[in-house]
């Protein structure tokens, strides 16, 4: 989540020789750039079955179950946050209609969950049901549990001794051990493997008090976006002091040993701040999964990312995206269609056990609402008129569809179960506007979704690898995603190659029967 980029221009990941850099990058427009030259009217692709690629867990969202100003300029005190404010109808519905189906959800320490001990040392519930709400929503929803995540450690272990930066450019908003005065520390006095100990032990805390009150976590990762500097939760690890790699070889092996099955993450930005970790086998051990943020790219750039990442780089741990959404401008339907294959491709060429969208629920008053949401609702609070015009009969604590981004992301949780595995394909001319991505569901059935933003008309021949499958389809557009959001049923294809024609903006799953 950011608010400090440019007009019209985010920070995006991109490869070079060296490190991954964070370089400008224009996020997908709201309407699209017309093509240079026409799509092919048709194409031949090929699925193969038994060439079995990653397993797919599943997908995950995050929860902004604290509050935040619109625009993200800053922490209001104020409890404006979901669960928390829905009525318990909309709650159930909440959880039934729109996360059931979801695999983790991703938890902003410091942020979304900001109470804290009297000593400022330890996550707490900021009011008494806080925790129990986040436990209802999944044991309701059958969510697994929580990527843990922190924007910001507690106010005691940051130099400025505060959540949130003190002002634009605050070169004290970072870990105090790595703080200008740290040598006359009255506590720690300059002891820094005693502090990052402390820091380690605080960080177990954390997860415990979230086991305690009966919330798993699944995955840990140390900061979200390392060089973030924000009047939102944040710390910054300066590259000068090798900061990073110092705080996650103090704490990843304390995570690891209170809970070997919580898998590591790191560094959720551009791979920079854990690539001195990564030159060393006995440190790189520490990592599970590397992670990265996509806000608002075009589904193109993945392709060149990934082949970077492994060839140039030669990193064997799995990666996955854990925040997409656009910053500039609402959700569209051209934005719904690049939703769906930057979920395709990091799935058929990422080979991304896992995808994360930003947040379920935005509060409509919120400026970024439409951009990072699945759905909207009407804060508790905002009870000053009956009624909002850009939300026609939503009521205070009730919410509603962000279509254009549900419908995409709806789409996959409503096709593709758990633990799916994805399977080869090979495409005859690969085209960034023409997507394919085939997977088998654990009950070996195959599924190949298909998807055009190309301006025209396109039929994807289709060998399958099943002679005798019948397939039937099911089409979504952004306007139309069928009753339950389980897509339009358009028949079904039989024999070992299918023909479905695609219209402009459209995309199709083809389940075998």
């Amino acid at each position: 989540m950011k608010h400090h980029h440019l007009p019209g221009v985010i920070l995006t990941l991109t490869a070079s020789l060296g490190l991954l850099t964070c370089s400008a990058f224009g996020e997908y427009p709201k309407i699209r750039v017309p093509r240079a030259t026409p799509a092919a009217a048709e194409g031949t692709y090929a699925v193969f079955p038994d060439k079995p690629k990653q397993v797919i867990a599943g997908l995950g969202y995050e929860i902004q179950s604290d509050s935040i100003a619109s625009g993200n300029n800053g922490l209001p005190e104020a409890t404006t946050s979901v669960p928390h404010d829905l009525t318990p109808p909309e709650r159930t519905r909440f959880y039934n209609e729109m996360l059931k189906g979801f695999r983790y959800c991703r938890l902003a320490g410091g942020l979304y969950w900001r109470g804290m001990d009297k000593e400022q040392k330890y996550l707490q519930p900021r009011w008494p049901e806080q925790l129990a709400e986040l436990k209802e929503m999944m044991d309701t929803a059958g969510v697994e549990g929580m990527e843990f995540e922190y924007w910001s450690p507690a106010p005691f272990w940051k130099a400025n001794g505060q959540y949130t930066a003190k002002e634009k450019g605050d070169s004290e908003n970072l870990l105090r051990c790595f703080g200008k005065n740290f040598a006359n520390d009255p506590i720690y006095k300059g002891d820094k493997d005693r502090f990052l100990k402390d820091f380690a032990v605080a960080c177990v805390q954390d997860i415990k008090t979230l086991k305690e009150n009966g919330i798993k976590t699944v995955m840990w990762g140390l900061q979200n976006e390392p060089s973030s500097n924000t009047n939102y939760s944040s710390c910054i690890y300066p590259a000068r002091f090798d900061a990073y790699r110092q705080a996650f070889l103090a704490v990843a092996p304390a995570i690891r040993a209170f809970d070997p099955g919580i898998k590591i993450i790191a560094d959720s930005w551009g791979l920079n701040f854990i690539a001195p970790v990564m030159k060393s086998p006995e440190e790189a051990k520490w990592v599970d999964y590397l992670v990265v943020h996509h806000i608002g790219s075009d589904s193109n750039v993945i392709k060149p990312l990934i082949q970077k990442i492994r060839e140039k780089k030669g990193y064997k741990q799995p990666v996955f995206q854990n925040e997409y959404e656009y910053l500039g401008g609402p959700a569209s339907p051209d934005r719904c269609l690049n939703n769906v294959q930057h979920i395709m491709n990091w799935f058929q060429i990422g080979e991304a056990p896992t995808w994360f969208w930003i947040h379920a629920l935005k509060p409509i008053k919120n400026s970024e609402a439409s951009g990072y949401s699945l759905g909207f609702w009407r804060p508790a609070a905002d009870t000053d008129t009956p009624d909002n015009p850009k939300f026609p009969g939503l009521k205070a604590g009730h919410w509603t569809w962000n279509k254009y981004n549900w419908n995409a992301v709806g789409s996959f949780i409503r096709h593709m179960p758990w633990d799916c595995r994805a399977v080869e394909v090979k495409e005859g001319n690969f085209d960034d506007d023409l997507r394919i991505f085939a997977f088998k569901k654990p009950n070996g059935k195959l599924t190949v979704v298909l998807s055009n933003r190309s301006f025209a008309e396109h039929t994807f021949k289709i060998d399958t690898g099943l002679k005798d499958a019948t397939f039937k389809g099911y089409r979504y557009t952004p306007e139309d995603a069928g009753p339950d959001f389980k897509g339009v049923e358009i028949g079904t294809l039989k024999g070992g190659t299918i023909a479905p024609k695609l219209a402009d903006l459209s995309w199709d799953f083809w389940e075998q029967e």
